[in-house]
């Protein structure tokens, strides 16, 4: 399922997510700089970015209080709502879990 994911046009990322993946890929992957960068602006052309506000920011504040996530899970999660975002892929987060009646998150590697 994820690498069909991959190959659809309507993904919203949050720089967020570009941030982790950059880490995770120097740090585990050792990919050289060039490489990284070359990843980064593919994914610049492909995909739809999205930009932190002060709404989400509130937003973020409010799903830490309702449903007990950490932090950088609530960034994730408010930026989806904040796009009207009906699924949320994520290997990290509780699947199956509905946030606010209208975002699904979903484990793309499970089987």
């Amino acid at each position: 399922m994820a690498k069909q994911l991959i190959k659809e046009k309507s993904i919203i990322i949050s720089t967020q997510i570009i941030n982790e993946v950059s880490c995770n890929l120097l740090k585990k992957h050792k990919l050289d700089e060039k490489q990284l960068f070359k990843l980064i602006v593919s994914f610049y052309r492909k995909y739809q970015f999205i930009s932190f506000n002060l709404d989400i920011f509130e937003s973020v504040s409010n799903l830490r209080t309702q449903y007990h996530l950490s932090f950088w899970e609530s960034l994730v999660i408010a930026c989806a709502l904040f796009y009207d975002a009906n699924i949320l892929y994520s290997e990290d987060m509780q699947d199956d879990l509905i946030v606010d009646k209208k975002l699904t998150i979903i484990n793309p590697f499970k089987q």
